[in-house]
């Protein structure tokens, strides 16, 4: 069973910001971080329950060779899944934990 993904406007805000900034750094490298973050979320929507916990609620995945984690929470009832957060892990962790409340 897949379950449907959707986005807080916030992890949208943030994925874009990063995608922009990849991207003025090299051309392509926006994509490939694109790619990783939907291989990631392809891996949630399959199997969200394979990733460690991050809050009561939260989980927590890791993509390969970049500095972020997807957030997210998982709705069994509606099979959901909503991705909170697209966080580099350089952030400042106390605005992680207030969001993640």
């Amino acid at each position: 069973m897949s379950f449907r993904v959707i986005h807080d406007s916030e992890a949208t805000f943030e994925f874009r910001e990063a995608v922009a900034w990849y991207e003025s750094q090299a051309e392509g490298l926006g994509v490939r971080f694109t790619l990783e973050v939907d291989a990631v979320i392809a891996a949630i929507s399959s199997q969200p329950f394979r990733f460690s916990k991050a809050g009561r609620k939260v989980l927590k995945a890791r993509g390969h060779g970049w500095p972020y984690s997807i957030y997210f929470v998982v709705n069994e009832a509606t099979i959901e899944i909503k991705v909170t957060a697209v966080w580099h892990g350089s952030r400042n962790p106390a605005e992680l934990r207030r969001r993640l409340k």
